[in-house]
């Protein structure tokens, strides 16, 4: 079954009210928070703050506590995707919660320090009536849950983004958090069982002819694993092996982007929604049997 899509989208006579849309979003997100603990009592996720209650300040900072053990305690992730409304600055972040830091940060975010991540000044704040693409994705398919939330202002690919994405890596069966910042640039936070560590990516694992023909949807979709710097040494180190971070099945990538929201149907009839630039797609519609 396809995912649940909800179309938040404002026309231009509304104006771009963050704020407003991001409350919606909230709304969504938590009744399907609650419902995703319920199906995984041993990986709890929390809002520990959401687009409420940080005068100033718009967006969230998420947490993920995961089945897998490290050193006897459960690993939680931390993801943060929070605009400045003042200046505009977009902060993305995720990383382990050791990382973490309550205080007065990003409006009483925070501050989350280690793992992946950018702060950026290219979101468009003006008070002018803009049209505005929202949307969120979700399921709740058991093994292949996923929350999404992305937005784009404008066809400007500087002016879009995923500003939420909880999924399932259908690998290890553990949550994973990620988000891009307004210029595309993604931030993830996984876990590796094979090795405990902790997992990051700033992109999706390309397809070779990624930037041209043939279009095609790349399934499973995997983030691209950041390993450290080469350098070279004597004797060599051992070779590092990464497990895939795949996404549910009703996400996938598309090798073209596109300057908004796009729309693609394969030939086996189904329908997929593109999210920006980030290359994300949602399932809207299943193949025709």
């Amino acid at each position: 079954m396809a995912a649940t899509i909800t179309d938040l989208s404002r026309r231009g006579d509304q104006g771009f009210a963050l704020p407003a849309l991001f409350g919606e979003a909230h709304a969504l997100l938590t009744a399907w928070i609650t419902a995703a603990n319920g199906q995984n009592p041993t990986q709890l996720l929390s809002v520990m703050a959401g687009p409420a209650g940080s005068p100033g300040f718009c967006g969230w900072t998420i947490k993920a506590r995961l089945a897998a053990l490290s050193g006897g305690q459960p690993v939680e992730l931390i993801s943060q995707w929070v605009v400045n409304l003042s200046s505009g600055a977009v902060t993305t972040h995720a990383a382990l919660a050791s990382g973490f830091t309550a205080g007065t940060a990003l409006g009483g975010h925070g501050s989350l320090t280690g793992g992946v991540g950018t702060t950026s000044s290219l979101i468009t704040l003006a008070n002018q009536p803009l049209p505005l693409g929202a949307v969120v994705a979700s399921s709740l398919a058991a093994g292949q849950e996923f929350f999404c939330f992305a937005f784009s202002q404008h066809s400007f690919s500087n002016r879009q983004a995923v500003a939420l994405l909880i999924a399932k890596d259908v690998v290890s069966g553990q949550w994973h958090l990620s988000l891009t910042d307004m210029a595309g640039v993604i931030a993830t936070a996984a876990w590796n069982l094979a090795r405990p560590q902790v997992l990051l990516a700033t992109a999706f694992r390309a397809d070779f002819f990624s930037s041209g023909f043939p279009l095609m949807l790349v399934r499973p979709a995997q983030w691209l694993p950041l390993t450290p710097t080469i350098v070279f040494t004597t004797p060599l180190p051992p070779v590092q092996w990464w497990d895939p971070v795949a996404l549910p099945v009703d996400l996938a990538l598309y090798n073209r982007t596109f300057t908004s929201f796009g729309y693609i149907k394969p030939a086996d009839g189904s329908e997929w929604l593109q999210l920006g630039g980030a290359r994300l797609v949602v399932r809207l519609k299943d193949p025709v049997s």
